[in-house]
């Protein structure tokens, strides 16, 4: 061996600093793709709705291009709010904070998956602390949520205690839209007898119809699942797990300890703008 050879150098041991960044690499990669999602979904609604209006407004037979030029202000007054109103429903709803849990670390020495401090109360592993009662975990937004209800994807943001009556109201300023969209698409649809002719004259009439009616079904079906959950005091996540939440499964489904009456749900849904601490309710009855 050659004694005069350079030797390669020792391998160096990372910084503490460098090392922590790389090992948060993947995570903030994670993150990243997520934000990009949720801004994709609120783009992506917005470009396509923007489609949908041009095509049938801009069109020259439709009832509110005829409106403005012969100045009907009842069509041009009513339609514009109803658009406006269904885009300020659906970004506040976005981008308003559902109902996120403060973060504070808890100090447990116990098994931080099981139950703690009460049969009803959860220790979160990945926020470290405590859930309040009805709050759930959601991996999306990595966050745990109050009466926490799902995590819609179209909207790019969980909807929760402080946002869930912007989103009922979204989605039914959004069904009397697309209903009076599919209305103007048929009455501004011209006939004819070759078919060429006719998708010229409506093609992009057909294309916006089809996606109206897709639209007005899945709208249409969430709106009434949800208006059945608020009148019986029960989010998404309670109806579908009821049976696997440990404060509901003694409880029978219409008659949870969240179910005041049809009256007062409605009352507390569309109401009750502050924190509500649901463990009062559940220590009432036990």
């Amino acid at each position: 061996m050659d004694p005069f050879r350079e030797r390669p150098p020792a391998p160096t041991k990372l910084q503490p600093d460098m090392q922590l960044v790389l090992e948060q690499t993947p995570r903030d990669k994670d993150e990243r793709k997520k934000m990009w999602t949720r801004v994709g979904a609120r783009v992506g609604h917005s470009l396509l709705s923007l489609f949908v209006l041009s095509g049938i407004c801009l069109n020259p037979h439709s009832s509110i291009y005829m409106a403005v030029r012969a100045g009907d202000s009842i069509e041009v007054l009513l339609f514009p709010p109803l658009v406006l109103l269904t885009f300020l429903l659906y970004f506040t709803a976005s981008l308003m904070n559902p109902g996120y849990v403060p973060i504070q670390h808890d100090e447990v020495d116990a098994d931080r998956t099981t139950l703690i401090k009460s049969d009803h109360a959860y220790f979160c592993r990945w926020c470290d602390q405590t859930q309040p009662l009805r709050s759930k975990h959601c991996r999306e937004c990595n966050r745990c949520v109050r009466r926490f209800d799902h995590h819609c994807p179209w909207l790019g943001n969980c909807v929760g205690e402080r946002n869930h009556r912007y989103f009922i109201l979204f989605l039914l300023a959004e069904d009397i839209l697309i209903f009076r969209c599919l209305g103007m698409a048929w009455d501004t649809a011209r006939s004819s007898t070759e078919v060429l002719e006719w998708l010229e004259y409506n093609g992009i009439l057909l294309i916006c119809a089809i996606v109206l009616i897709i639209g007005a079904l899945a709208v249409t079906a969430l709106s009434c699942c949800h208006i059945y959950l608020i009148l019986h005091g029960l989010t998404t996540w309670e109806h579908v797990s009821h049976s696997k939440i440990t404060y509901l499964k003694r409880w029978p489904e219409d008659n949870t300890p969240f179910n005041f009456g049809y009256c007062k749900n409605c009352f507390m849904f569309c109401c009750y703008c502050n924190t509500q601490n649901w463990e009062k309710y559940i220590k009432s009855l036990t």
